[in-house]
């Protein structure tokens, strides 16, 4: 029985041998890519909104991110941090002791609010900030209740029976939502969920359109000092 065998040329070898090495150079290319992409950081606010509690100490990942004193009322503009997986804590000032932490993950490109919340400093209210634009000729507004001790509130301009955003317990946001509210001097108050009781105020706030706002309950019902409930509007665009 006869073999045939099949033989290459001189030429035909050379180039088989340029494709391999071809095909193993690209491969190391790919593997080791000279200009990875770097993901876009998010941005995050930090806000101190724990009443009685005394100045704090604000971390990612075990990095310290508050450079000025954050104290009670004190808002930490928003600052460029990793995306990912996060881990945030707070500590009182130049004490190792962590009050609370939490886990969170934080999408590139997007910009978020933590607010440190409760009589000690033990909670943290982390939520996603909706930067996106308002429908024409209005702003975007959100309500969060940050008082331990108020109850579930409305928030409502004043003289006006309709609320605007309404039943949040302790902790709890509402979604930004479009509102015609806009002009020079706008009354903001809290009322007891349901109910036209009046507990605190927030006169002549200026709601521009177009832009983006963040109105919180503070404080406690209970106090008389700076600590009492209030109101506080924060612009994020």
């Amino acid at each position: 029985m006869k073999t045939t065998k099949n033989y290459l040329s001189p030429v035909a070898k050379t180039l088989v041998f340029a494709l391999t090495l071809t095909s193993i150079f690209s491969s190391c290319k790919k593997d080791k890519d000279p200009n990875p992409q770097t993901p876009k950081p998010a941005n995050l606010s930090i806000i101190h909104a724990a009443p009685g509690t005394p100045e704090l100490s604000f971390f990612v990942d075990k990095v310290k991110k508050n450079t000025k004193a954050l104290t009670y009322n004190t808002v930490i503009e928003y600052q460029s941090i990793s995306s990912g997986k996060r881990e945030l804590s707070v500590t009182k000032k130049d004490v190792s002791d962590i009050l609370v932490k939490a886990d969170v993950t934080l999408a590139a490109d997007k910009s978020y609010s933590v607010f440190v919340a409760d009589k000690t400093g033990n909670a943290l209210v982390f939520v996603a900030d909706d930067l996106t634009a308002p429908a024409a000729d209005k702003a975007k507004i959100r309500f969060i209740n940050l008082s331990p001790d108020a109850g579930s509130l409305d928030l409502a301009v004043t003289g006006k029976t309709e609320v605007l955003l309404a039943k949040k317990a302790f902790k709890e946001s509402t979604d930004f939502t479009n509102t015609t509210e806009v002009g020079a001097e706008i009354n903001f108050e809290i009322r007891e969920n349901g109910k036209t009781t009046v507990l605190a105020t927030l006169p002549k706030v200026k709601i521009e359109k177009g832009k983006v706002y963040t109105i919180y309950a503070k404080g406690l019902k209970a106090a008389t000092d700076d600590t009492k409930l209030g109101l506080t509007v924060l612009t994020n665009k």
